[in-house]
């Protein structure tokens, strides 16, 4: 079982340069990679994510990569745009004629025009760099891998605790289920009996066949033995995905709402303050699994 959160970092150190890599992944329904990349590792960010997927299934994923060179190796270089700059030369001179200005344009002024004068990477990258690029990724990948692994299994073990709490209560559930019935069918009776009474205006007899088929009718109904045993099934699934050896979060997602369909059903038929009492607790272990499961590959 694997988290879908984690963080992984690495860096490689060559002579003249320092590659770094971290990943920072959350919760997310599918797969999501958000590369921020030199411009000059752009063509390989097709390759990158082919690595990070073999690895990570889902969540949202963002890649960082700095490349930092050595104050003694030429890393970028500064250029001017002089057809920019005489452009706003013309402008300039324009405006000062427009408006009568006698003042001098200075090149001052027209280098700190936008985009004038830039800084931008030397586009040179050699094989070496590219192996350090690809050995800082792996490594890094590698990290926030086993980091989703370890947080993966202290979710499990949550999990197993939260479920083996909650099949306690869908026991405790069960249990009473024969008393509710009890209590259903007395009350059942005495409306029935009580409805009939009325409807054969005075009559001293009551036909007992009529009320024993409307007493089913609404044990049937009210009945909660169906509930339990899909209850009973959903955990016993839920166990044999979270020991399986490929935890699929979304199957686990699934599970946890079918609990709490049943549970929720349950409670509306409830009539027992026991069974109340053990559907709110049931309620609230189903929240903690949720959550729990939401940050599950």
């Amino acid at each position: 079982m694997k988290s879908m959160t984690g963080y992984g970092i690495a860096q490689v150190q060559g002579t003249d340069l320092t590659i770094e890599v971290s990943f920072r992944a959350v919760n997310g329904r599918y797969l999501e990679t958000r590369f921020h990349t030199p411009r000059l590792y752009y063509s390989f960010e097709s390759e990158l994510k082919k690595k990070l997927s073999s690895v990570i299934l889902r969540g949202t994923v963002d890649v960082y990569v700095s490349r930092k060179m050595k104050s003694s190796a030429a890393s970028s270089r500064v250029v001017g745009n002089s057809k920019l700059a005489l452009e706003y030369l013309k402008v300039f001179k324009k405006l000062s004629t427009d408006l009568r200005l006698k003042d001098p344009v200075r090149l001052e002024q027209i280098a700190k025009m936008p985009d004038v004068i830039h800084v931008e990477d030397v586009d040179t990258i050699n094989a070496n760099e590219i192996t350090m690029l690809k050995k800082a990724f792996d490594a890094a990948l590698k990290k926030i891998d086993i980091e989703r692994q370890r947080e993966g299994q202290a979710l499990k073990k949550d999990l197993i605790k939260n479920l083996k709490d909650l099949q306690k209560y869908v026991l405790r559930i069960s249990k009473l289920r024969d008393e509710a019935n009890k209590i259903l069918q007395e009350r059942f009776e005495a409306k029935i009996r009580a409805r009939l009474a009325k409807d054969v205006a005075g009559a001293t007899a009551v036909d007992s066949q009529r009320i024993s088929q409307e007493i089913v009718i609404q044990l049937e109904k009210a009945d909660i033995n169906e509930e339990i045993t899909r209850l009973a099934e959903h955990l016993k699934n839920f166990e044999k995905i979270i020991e399986a050896p490929v935890v699929e979060g979304k199957k686990l997602d699934f599970y946890t709402q079918e609990l709490l369909r049943e549970v929720n059903t349950i409670g509306s038929k409830s009539q027992v303050a026991g069974i109340t009492e053990a559907v709110v607790e049931s309620k609230t272990l189903i929240e903690r699994i949720r959550e729990q499961v939401q940050n599950i590959e």
